[in-house]
């Protein structure tokens, strides 16, 4: 049976248990690298690697990764990819340690390339690596013989970082000791990865590329000098004359960065070559990246695979495994790789820039079937343990026996935080907000002041409290708040169900009292993890609250326009801290663009609103898209915002004091406003809004308006009463027709607190610092 800790009142049971946070039966892994749809052999290994690893892991594990990208806009990714690295910022490694460090992941397994790392040779990757507290194997993806002194100094390094190292070649092993000084022992042999294909006739795939009837010698890779491929073109006329069918397809669209430089430079010489050369007819381009389907298909049709190469310090080819897990006989010039793999007489070797040598290898497998067929049988037999089932399997058992030899972590050591001292306004007092909760959370309504139990728990009000309590914390970094803050943490985590979703509310006796919570409570239990993933200090909390918003987001489906705005809110907090956070970004810019369709939907002249009903907690969704601008640059979610927020301002902002939309009614299009009951909510929203607005637009308009607003809990108001009760240091429930609710529920303190913890930051701290910038 679980036990919480009662802040007032000792202990008291959960009596309907949950499955604990940290659990150990499963592993969970983060990728570092490219990813598809970038368009490169190593975004498709990570692909590969990190989907079959997955697959082995199995569905109670989690495994992400972490895209490397080569310029500012990024790719267009999966859900996998989850965090992303501007690979030439070097602020971006970091940031890229710290999400991984709060996330609950058990190992990392970072793809080295040269390359695609920023800073001399890529040594950015090493502060990523310094930062890092998770135990870390690094997939090596070249290591040359002979290196210049930069290159051996970064390899040096990811390997002193690294608990583990894995190369695909034996080769690579010698190297690492030899010129690196790598131990043998750190270092591990992984084949590459290949799809597992039957051993079957090529002529069955023909048909599809139009090439039944043809004898198929197939080159595959991005395009690129060093490839060779004229030597193979130089070799076809000698073929042709033996078997006038064959035909020669180089697969494969120019590599990015070299087409980047030189433009189709190469292809257009390879093409006027095989014209010259008598064989246009005989030599077939396909431009363009295919997927790992057309690719497995395309080898399976081929004869002959071709590698004629001309760097022989290549230690790793990706075509070439994929040519040996399919079983094809292969001609290759003598790179590292080549003669390692096609040892035994699963390949032919030919010498370097010798088209000669090429063709006769070629001709003669083509005239001795029975040669080509036990080749072919050798070659597939090696490549059944290079499939990815196989290396998968080798991957997780590698992580296991790392995880089984790393020593325990120490504790995080907690960050002291700046104090701001205040003094004009009232301090923030969690009082109240001790008297409401006990063991489990936050109790939902009060008789009075006093704690209303038969009410229960609300997701809603402990998320916001969490919101109050670790802002407070940020301001004054005061015991109280700390305790608090884990008492709702453990609450939200109590209602999340298994799919992230939450339920709302919750019995005293601490059995659930829905199947689970609208929208309005998901969008504002993001709002309140997000809010404390930006500023809480404690990496332990951090980390707990990560959890469950990517959890929740995962599955995130809003539609009302108050709800997404709480939950845009929460995501611009969360990647305040993880600026790469691709899921949170891209789930940003998702609701932020809804919101503006939606508004430009309902929108009319006089009536600049998202809805057909002005309601409560107006000023979120104007705030949101604040927000969402300057995570953004996006002008249009300004623009709508600020005319939606100037909307609300003519509605609501009369003779020097806020009158706002009430309760009983609220102000339908081309309706009545009521006038009370007036919600602390609204009040609040209006006072985040504004202070954003002054933060955008640096108007001290927007400055004096969120004062106004917040000033309506302390008497500038309809009624001149003040909300907010001095004396017990909370805050009524509404604003009545004869004067304040006598009841002090949990929503309306803790919308007091944020208003209050908000506008003393921006009238106070500075006018242009934002508690979570």
């Amino acid at each position: 049976m679980r036990l919480k800790r009662d802040v007032n009142h000792g202990t008291c049971d959960m009596k309907r248990k949950k499955p604990p946070l940290l659990r150990k039966s499963a592993m969970n892994a983060a990728f570092i690298g490219n990813y598809i749809p970038r368009q490169c052999g190593l975004a498709t290994f990570t692909t590969d690697v990190a989907t079959w690893v997955s697959s082995a892991l199995g569905p109670a594990s989690d495994v992400f990764v972490v895209a490397m990208n080569d310029r500012p806009q990024g790719y267009n990714y999966p859900p996998m990819v989850r965090f992303e690295v501007l690979a030439n910022d070097s602020d971006d490694y970091p940031r890229a340690a710290d999400y991984i460090n709060l996330s609950e992941v058990d190992i990392v397994c970072l793809q080295h390339e040269f390359g695609i790392f920023g800073g001399s040779r890529g040594i950015y990757i090493t502060d990523l690596l310094r930062d890092l507290e998770k135990p870390v194997v690094a997939t090596l993806h070249t290591v040359l013989p002979d290196p210049d002194p930069e290159r051996r100094e970064a390899l040096i390094q990811v390997c002193a970082l690294s608990d583990a190292v894995v190369v695909m070649s034996l080769k690579s092993i010698d190297f690492l000791e030899e010129h690196y000084g790598v131990p043998r022992e750190k270092v591990h042999l992984i084949h590459h990865g290949v799809p597992d294909m039957p051993f079957a006739n090529s002529n069955d795939y023909k048909k599809r590329w139009g090439l039944q009837g043809r004898t198929v010698l197939l080159t595959f890779g991005l395009l690129h000098p060093r490839k060779g491929i004229e030597h193979m073109i130089a070799a076809m006329p000698a073929i042709v004359e033996q078997d006038p069918r064959a035909v020669y397809v180089v697969l494969g669209a120019t590599h990015p960065p070299h087409k980047q430089k030189e433009g189709e430079k190469y292809r257009f010489f390879l093409k006027r070559l095989a014209r010259e050369l008598g064989v246009k007819d005989n030599v077939i381009f396909y431009d363009r990246f295919v997927t790992l389907e057309e690719l497995t298909r395309f080898l399976a049709s081929c004869d002959i695979y071709v590698t004629p190469y001309l760097d022989m310090n290549q230690i790793i080819s990706g075509t070439l495994a994929y040519a040996i897990g399919l079983g094809k006989p292969i001609i290759s010039t003598p790179y590292f790789y080549a003669v390692e793999l096609l040892s035994n007489d699963r390949g032919v070797i030919v010498p370097v820039e010798d088209s000669r040598a090429i063709s006769q290898a070629a001709i003669g497998l083509l005239s001795d079937p029975a040669r080509t067929s036990e080749m072919r049988e050798k070659t597939y037999a090696f490549g059944r343990k290079m499939i990815w089932r196989e290396v998968s399997r080798e991957y997780v058992s590698l992580f296991e026996h790392v995880l089984a030899g790393r020593k325990v972590a120490p504790p995080p050591v907690e960050v002291p935080r700046k104090v701001v001292q205040l003094r004009d306004l009232p301090r923030p007092r969690l009082d109240h907000l001790v008297r409401l909760t006990d063991g489990a959370g936050i109790i939902h309504a009060t008789h009075f002041d006093i704690p209303d139990r038969s009410s229960g728990y609300a997701t809603e009000d402990n998320a916001l409290a969490l919101a109050a309590t670790v802002l407070s914390r940020a301001q004054t970094d005061d015991r109280t708040s700390r305790e608090l803050s884990r008492v709702y943490l453990g609450l939200l985590r109590y209602m999340q169900r298994p799919d992230g979703a939450f339920h709302n509310r919750l019995n005293y006796d601490r059995s659930y009292a829905d199947e689970v919570g609208g929208q309005e409570c998901q969008g504002k239990a993001m709002a309140g993890l997000g809010l404390t993933i930006a500023v809480e200090p404690d990496e332990g909390i951090v980390s707990f609250a990560k959890l469950m918003f990517d959890e929740a987001l995962k599955e995130l489906q809003l539609s009302y326009p108050r709800a997404t705005a709480y939950a845009l809110c929460g995501c611009y907090h969360y990647l305040t801290r993880f600026p790469g956070a691709s899921l949170a970004s891209s789930a940003l810019e998702k609701m932020a663009a809804t919101l503006v369709e939606t508004y430009e939907r309902v929108a009319g002249e006089g009536w600049e609103w998202f809805e057909d009903t002005l309601a409560y907690a107006n000023g979120l969704i104007p705030r949101a898209l604040l927000l969402a601008f300057r995570a953004t640059r996006a002008p249009r979610y300004r623009d709508v915002a600020l005319e939606s927020l100037e909307f609300l301002t003519k509605m609501c902002y009369h003779d020097g004091f806020f009158d706002l939309v009430g309760d009983q009614g609220w102000h339908p299009r081309g309706g009545e406003r009521a006038r009370f009951n007036q919600l602390p909510i609204e009040a609040a929203s209006l006072t985040e809004a504004y202070a954003d607005a002054f933060i955008v637009m640096r108007d001290e308009r927007w400055l004096e308006l969120a004062r106004a607003a917040f000033e309506w809990f302390l008497g500038r108001n309809v009624q001149n009463q003040p909300v907010y009760d001095f004396a017990a240091f909370c805050c009524a429930d509404s604003l009545m027709p004869h004067g304040v609710s006598p009841n002090r529920g949990a929503e309306a303190t803790t919308q007091w607190l944020l208003s209050l913890l908000r506008v003393q930051t921006a009238l106070h701290v500075g006018p242009l610092e934002d508690i979570t910038a």
